[in-house]
């Protein structure tokens, strides 16, 4: 095992000129709000014991209240009238913790952002998995003025057996009624779920002056993918619609975007915060997390995911993406659209490779933040190996990035074993100082001391002055393997564990059974203990205390070494022998498992 790899700082962050940071006061006034719950008896994944719909408005008073006034559906009684009040709580980055309205006593992880507020509960310790999307108000003057471009997840009667995904546009003929409408989706009743198209014609809508208002496709019917009556809600902007059923049964939710002209794939080029809603063959889940897109025909999510039988854990993966002129588009086995002047996103699964998954999701720019002096980003605290978007946690003895402005006056770097101050700049996570390997004003890395434990940690910079704190999620691990080109994703950084030790890639692939290395960081404690700042050595074994599973292309290879390794602080290496048979050759992807993370960003090529 011998030194193969170090991590280059790459500068991968950009800054907003605003002068500001999100809080408590960034969410105020009224909302229109729809949330979808699924109960679950925790056994069965098609039995929904429990299924909850809430549509109406939310009032936010700037100092973390709230009140609603709204109609809830449950099973299949008819709507009755709810109000209620609860608290919320945003931190610096946009993410927020907020009581649930539909369920007492749980806490929806939502994330705010200037078009909208989502989330899902993926932290309540019941069987339930849910969605959350509240978009702010008009005033008045609102005017339906499409297209909008739409996706649906229904769950009729409250059950699975009619459940339904679709993709339609909206677009107005005459004041009041809308233009036939092609509706692209699938159902379970409907062919066994296989995508298919309906037309709709005869659709109308209704948009008041408040931005409420109805969608109505016709009398429901099982056989439609899209039928029935619908409360409808516009937001301020003008750029997103949120609606769902208040019928006995109706447990669904329809988000849309306003259309784009002249897109491209480097058009969805932001940062996001997401939230989706997802029911196949494994069970039901629900989740909130954040989306980077560099306008590469590739998304990175970042997901805190709750799922049937599983409870919550972190997610990284990165997906494929296209986009037509009009912002439609595919990401992996799911249909996208790109609107809202590309503020904003939807999607739902519908794929014929996949066509027992029934999924909807929403994302929206994440808001600005700048600061001045010593400014650490709240949403630039990331692996240094995998660049995960923000809310993926950090894990003791992991090489991290922090991004910002001010955060030194020069560049430096430092050798091992690294020092708690260098050019002047220390860098504390909860009160205790972390090794730096380098400096400048824009970025950090160093590596997260190993006493640092969860649920969230506080990283402060001092730079002459502190700077301000930022709150991150904090993990036993969360890998991110190393990648050739040091963007966190493609080829990951691996070599053959042969007498030359060369490097893998596309000329020089590995082989079906052969036993290769993985360099990777954000694997946890390691026995023995180490030193912070310090390396593996060639002398002792630093093995990872944490259970791991490595898949190539969903096979599981064989884990011969985990652990430390020699010469680079935060620096992990995993020695694995690769399933012998794999099916295909090329680049394939290769997943990091352990008992709380998935990390699914990097490829191997295979001959």
């Amino acid at each position: 095992m011998g030194l193969v790899w170090a991590a280059v700082p790459v500068l991968l962050s950009t800054f907003a000129a605003s002068a500001q940071v999100p809080g408590n006061q960034s969410l105020t006034g009224k909302y229109y709000f729809r949330q979808v719950s699924l109960g679950t008896d925790g056994v069965n994944p098609g039995n929904l014991t429990d299924p909850r719909s809430l549509t109406g408005s939310i009032s936010f008073d700037g100092s973390g209240h709230f009140s609603f006034t709204a109609q809830q559906l449950t099973g299949m009684t008819a709507a009755v009238a709810q109000t209620g009040s609860g608290a919320y709580a945003i931190d610096s980055g946009g993410f927020i913790v907020l009581d649930s309205p539909l369920r007492t006593g749980a806490k929806i992880n939502a994330r705010f952002g200037p078009e909208a507020v989502v989330g899902s509960s993926t932290e309540s310790a019941d069987n339930t998995f849910d969605l959350f999307v509240a978009i702010p108000a008009p005033a008045s003057g609102a005017i339906f003025a499409g297209p909008y471009t739409a996706v649906s997840l229904e769950f009729p009667g409250g059950a699975t057996p009619n459940m339904r995904a679709s993709q339609f546009t909206l677009s107005q003929s005459t004041a009041g009624n809308l233009q036939p409408i092609t509706v692209t989706g699938h159902a379970v009743n409907i062919s066994r779920g296989q995508p298919q198209s309906q037309i709709v014609s005869g659709a109308t809508y209704t948009v008041a002056p408040d931005g409420t208002g109805t969608l109505t496709a016709g009398s429901a019917a099982n056989t439609q993918l899209l039928s029935g009556t619908r409360a409808l809600y516009l937001s301020a902007s003008g750029n997103i619609l949120l609606g769902g059923s208040t019928v006995p049964g109706g447990h669904d939710i329809l988000i849309a975007v306003k259309g784009i002209t002249g897109a491209s794939n480097a058009t969805w080029n932001a940062s996001f915060f997401g939230a989706g809603l997802r029911f196949d063959a494994t069970g039901v889940l629900g989740y909130a997390g954040s989306l980077a897109a560099r306008g590469q025909q590739k998304v990175t999510w970042s997901k805190r995911i709750k799922a049937l039988g599983v409870g919550a854990f972190d997610f990284t993966g990165i997906n494929g993406y296209t986009l037509n002129p009009d912002g439609t588009g595919t990401v992996d086995l799911t249909n996208v659209v790109l609107g809202a002047s590309g503020k904003a996103f939807v999607g739902a699964a519908m794929s014929t490779a996949d066509p027992g998954a029934y999924e909807i999701y929403f994302g929206v720019q994440v808001p600005a933040r700048a600061g001045t002096g010593v400014f650490l980003d709240p949403l630039g605290v990331t692996s240094a190996a995998s660049f995960a978007p923000a809310g993926n946690p950090i894990a003791p003895g992991e090489f991290i990035a922090l991004f910002g402005s001010g955060l030194a006056k020069s560049l430096q770097t430092a050798t091992v074993p690294y020092p708690k101050t260098l050019n002047g700049v220390t860098v504390t996570i909860n009160g205790v100082a972390a090794p730096l390997y380098f400096v400048s004003a824009g970025q950090i890395n160093c590596v997260v001391p190993y006493s640092i434990t969860g649920p969230t940690a506080s990283i402060i910079v001092q730079n002459g002055t502190n700077s301000n704190t930022v709150t991150v999620p904090v993990a036993a691990t969360a890998p991110g393997v190393f990648t050739a080109d040091q963007s966190g994703s493609g080829i990951g950084a691996m070599r053959h564990a042969d007498a030359t030790a060369s490097i893998i890639n596309a000329s020089n692939p590995a082989s079906p059974g052969e036993t290769i290395q993985i360099y990777l960081t954000g694997m946890g404690a390691v026995n023995p203990s180490v030193a912070d700042g310090t390396a593996g050595t060639i002398t002792t074994l630093y093995q990872t205390i944490s259970d791991v599973v490595v898949l190539v292309a969903g096979q599981p290879a064989t884990v011969l070494f985990k652990g430390l390794a020699p010469g680079f602080p935060g620096l992990y290496q995993f020695n694995v022998t690769l399933p012998t048979f794999l099916g295909s050759t090329g680049n394939l992807p290769l997943a990091i498992q352990t008992l709380n993370a998935y990390h699914d960003q990097v490829d191997i090529p295979i001959h």
